[in-house]
């Protein structure tokens, strides 16, 4: 068996872990989410980025950065795919990928 989420948290990991918690932040802000926010934008090579609370909610943000709508084709039929279309009043297209 091949683990595909197995964490690896270690001595480093539980000190943040305390340290978040006693600053009271352990969701939306606080300095964890600005640091990793200004080391990804920094990564990317762009001004800003902006840590989500999940991926729906990172699609979602996405397809109103890009103004989607209509009807839109996906060959990833998971339903928060699914939803961040319906969120921008876009309709759901799904088709299969593959050439056959």
């Amino acid at each position: 068996m091949i683990p595909i989420a197995e964490p690896c948290l270690g001595e480093e990991e539980l000190d943040n872990a305390i340290q978040a918690i006693k600053s009271g932040w352990i969701s939306s802000q606080g300095n964890y989410i600005l640091e990793f926010e200004q080391k990804f934008a920094q990564y990317c090579s762009v001004r800003y980025g902006i840590g989500t609370s999940n991926g729906t909610v990172a699609l979602h943000l996405a397809l109103k950065a890009l103004g989607v709508g209509g009807e839109v084709t996906s060959s990833h039929p998971h339903v928060a795919t699914a939803n961040t279309l319906t969120y921008c009043n876009a309709r759901p297209v799904f088709i299969d990928s593959h050439p056959d």
